[in-house]
């Protein structure tokens, strides 16, 4: 016999189905692993990760994944055990002492903690219209957690804490985010964007409106770890891939996405492919309108065969949504089915059934260059094929350089130069196609906002860092991006040229205050409707508090 159940009460079905089943595992492994240290995971936009990448470079210490973020707080204390072991010159002398008083409680191997991560404020004033669109234009701000932003004034407040018990953790960030109004595009923009991705014109996935004031959680979840596991369940964002520019196939650009995941931060050792470490994870995507309520599913698989070297090989798959349930054959398919099936522009009966879901494939390395401290990275990911490898023409690639400390004199100052595009080199595929799916014609987002790269569908990108570092957390950076969009895709193309220049000092009782401008030539006459540029200048600032950790 079978029931038709409202779409809303089969929605609440799987939440309670899927809040149920976690339940059940966080609890059998928690009597499983009660002796075993739980540990919550640094976030993403934490000054630790490009500190510990200087520390890395200068010192040779490689161990973990540079392409699978965040770490936990004690992995990072593991590779500083490992990092003390060698030779270390003044630069990474103060990188080494300051990130172990962070994470003295790990070093001094306690179990038990809680604490108030930090407390911080962000203002930020924009004069001219911003870009916030990248699935089709791009953004002036990306990789900050899908906060909004207008032209005038926006604003953040937030907190974060976490707390470690025995086995146990559990982590919460919090924020009130107000963004000013955004200027919409004109109905003519949105009715060309609505043919580009097969969708009516209230489907189109455009940004823009009056101001917003909401509390958000970012990342927030609970946990447990068991032998070299931890299974987490909650809001997460993860950064799958080597490039400091965007990941391709994980970012934090979007909000964090409601997700329970299980990863390996003690890696095993396998003959011949050296450590190696999986990270999986299953979550619900929100604010799609042309196929409402999809998931997605992604795991990665990292190896370190030789001293120095990382390879990391990726998968994604977005699947189910509104009329298509959960169902075995569904989900074998979007693991192991290598071709299309079914006809993605027309919704039938066979096309439904047997839609193996909108896949992507990732691979990325990088390679520490012995006794230099120089590291070569490069990120690839590939729509609907095995591996980026099998299908370069189709592929997507993002090559970049890292110079840890220059020589002589300026050895407080490194250099950071990446690009990359999406830009289709197949003439057999529509422009546009990377991040699209003709059954999910939202494409790879999460409530409208890219989930990897903004270098967006069809564009081309390059920029370069350098950063003067007076200590572990002072420092000054200045930075130039140009971002290209193919004229094959939107009419008449389009650039962005952005300069940035930031600065971070630490005040007396672990204050931190940042200060920023970034200036932003704009030419996309699609979204502009003019011929001519327009500008658009930013300033902001942040104080931060960070206490110092108490031992007991």
């Amino acid at each position: 016999m079978c029931t038709n159940l409202p779409k809303s009460t089969s929605l609440i079905l799987r939440f309670a189905g899927m809040a149920f089943l976690t339940a059940v595992m966080l609890a059998g492994l928690t009597v499983a692993a009660m002796a075993h240290a739980g540990s919550v995971y640094v976030p993403i936009d934490s000054w630790t990760y490009p500190a510990a990448e200087r520390l890395a470079a200068l010192t040779d210490t490689r161990a973990e994944v540079l392409g699978l973020r965040p770490w936990t707080r004690a992995q990072f204390a593991h590779f500083l055990e490992r990092a003390r072991e060698m030779p270390h010159d003044g630069e990474a002398e103060k990188l080494q002492s300051t990130l172990e008083r962070e994470f003295a409680p790990e070093l001094n191997l306690v179990k038990e903690e809680t604490a108030l991560e930090s407390a911080y404020v962000r203002t930020t004033q924009i004069a001219g219209s911003p870009v916030r669109d990248s699935y089709h234009f791009g953004q002036t701000f990306a990789d900050d957690y899908g906060r909004p932003y207008g032209e005038g004034f926006n604003a953040i407040t937030g907190a974060s804490g976490y707390a470690q018990y025995r086995a146990g953790l559990f982590y919460a960030r919090g924020e009130y985010q107000h963004g000013a109004s955004l200027h919409a595009p004109s109905a003519a923009t949105v009715a060309a964007l609505a043919t580009k991705d097969q969708v009516t014109t209230s489907q189109v996935l455009t940004q823009g409106g009056p101001a917003v004031d909401h509390l958000r959680l970012l990342d927030t979840y609970v946990g447990v770890s068991f032998g070299r596991f931890t299974g987490t369940m909650g809001k997460q964002s993860l950064w799958w891939g080597p490039t400091v520019a965007g990941a391709f196939l994980e970012s934090n650009n979007a909000e964090p996405i409601w997700m329970a995941r299980l990863t390996n931060d003690v890696p095993y050792s396998i003959p011949l492919l050296g450590k190696f470490r999986l990270d999986m994870f299953y979550g619900k995507l929100q604010g799609h309108r042309n196929l409402a309520q999809p998931w997605i599913h992604g795991e990665k698989l990292s190896f370190q065969p030789i001293k120095g070297v990382e390879v990391n090989f990726t998968r994604t798959a977005i699947f189910l949504g509104d009329g298509r349930p959960l169902t075995f054959t569904r989900l074998w398919r979007t693991y192991f089915n290598l071709n299309d099936t079914g006809t993605k522009s027309t919704v039938n009966t066979n096309s439904v059934q047997n839609d193996p879901g909108d896949r992507r494939s990732g691979l990325d390395f990088s390679w520490k260059i012995p006794k230099i401290p120089v590291t070569l990275y490069s990120d690839s990911f590939s729509d609907d094929e095995p591996s980026p490898l099998a299908a370069p023409t189709r592929s997507s690639f993002h090559p970049g350089v890292y110079i840890a400390s220059l020589p002589g004199s300026l050895a407080k100052l490194d250099l950071r130069t990446e690009g990359s595009y999406t830009e289709s080199q197949n003439p057999s595929i529509p422009e546009g196609f990377n991040y699209w799916n003709g059954v999910y014609k939202d494409g790879y987002t999460n409530k409208g906002l890219m989930i990897g790269d903004t270098v967006g569908r069809d564009g081309v990108a390059w920029q370069a860092w350098s950063t003067y570092w007076f200590s572990a957390r002072n420092q000054v950076q200045v930075s130039y991006r140009n971002h290209y969009i193919s004229p094959k895709f939107l009419k008449g193309g389009g650039t962005q040229n952005t300069f940035k220049t930031t600065s971070t000092m630490v005040l007396k009782h672990n204050f931190e205050v940042q200060l920023g401008v970034q200036t932003e030539r704009v030419f996309i006459p699609m979204l502009t409707g003019t011929g001519g540029p327009k500008y658009n200048v930013s300033g902001w600032a942040g104080v931060r508090y960070t206490p110092e950790h108490k031992m007991q």
